[in-house]
């Protein structure tokens, strides 16, 4: 990570950079780093790891997501009101189980569900881990990675650590990476409340075969729309399709988030 850590203390004019120191309950603490190219991933980097343990009290393997909402200044993970629900302008919800195979139909922000969990060791201390991650976006806004938070969860969904993403890009960071303590000025507009999640949860895809729609139009819920991969559309717009679906056995008219390619660049200059 030594060659992560040096890029990030020299000015870079606007490259995607973005960061999120991680810390909480137990000892546990981990550094991330996000970042992006045009038309190409997010790679994302996680080192530091520390805490995550094998004692069952804890409760991994652990989860962990990127959040709607910043956490407080006192770092309080569940203070009322802030870091609130994963990361999921396509309205997937937790209703549906992410399944690796398909990223697509995942919420953005379920990077275990994508990647896996972490697994806790004798020490505490896991190896560094990078991924790429097509589906996490630094814009635009109501996508963006920007302005929110990490939270890394136990297994039955408490809250254990968390930590801001911050950056340059948005002034929650100067250019040498260190927070500011200032709150995003891209990503302004937040949730006020969580949304109901539906139960129980369902598993919309097993493998790498898709689901057959006849079996599809028998899920309780919707599947979402697709998203946009970076492949397809380096940027997209978040409107709205109004279209028959079948689900639960029954052809519903529903609206649902979905995304259009957009031909806009970086609004980062």
């Amino acid at each position: 990570m030594a060659q992560v850590g040096n890029v990030a203390n020299r000015k870079r004019g606007r490259e995607l950079y973005a960061h999120a120191k991680v810390t909480g309950k137990y000892g546990i603490s981990a550094s991330f780093w996000f970042h992006g190219n045009p038309g190409r991933p997010t790679t994302i980097h996680i080192f530091n790891m520390k805490g995550f343990t094998n004692d069952p009290s804890l409760g991994g393997p652990f989860p962990y997501h990127i959040h709607t909402n910043p956490i407080p200044p006192d770092g309080n993970c569940t203070k009322a009101g802030h870091a609130l629900a994963h990361l999921d302008p396509l309205n997937v919800t937790e209703g549906l189980v992410c399944d690796p195979a398909f990223p697509e139909y995942c919420q953005t922000g379920d990077l275990s569900g994508k990647h896996g969990k972490f697994n806790g060791t004798d020490s505490g201390n896991l190896d560094k881990i990078e991924y790429e991650d097509a589906y996490v976006r630094f814009y635009p806004k109501s996508l963006s990675l920007l302005g929110r938070s990490i939270v890394i969860h136990s297994s039955n969904k408490t809250r254990l650590a968390c930590g801001n993403i911050t950056s340059y890009l948005d002034g929650t960071a100067d250019e040498w990476m260190k927070p500011t303590y200032k709150p995003s000025n891209y990503v302004i507009n937040y949730p006020l409340t969580a949304p109901v999640q539906p139960s129980p949860p369902i598993i919309p895809f097993n493998g790498t075969t898709r689901t057959p729609d006849d079996v599809i139009a028998t899920f309780p819920y919707p599947l979402p729309i697709p998203a946009l991969s970076l492949y397809e559309a380096p940027n997209v717009k978040l409107g709205t399709i109004t279209h028959l679906v079948k689900f639960n056995n029954t052809e519903q008219t529903i609206t649902q988030p979905k995304e259009t390619k957009s031909d806009k660049g970086p609004p980062f200059h």
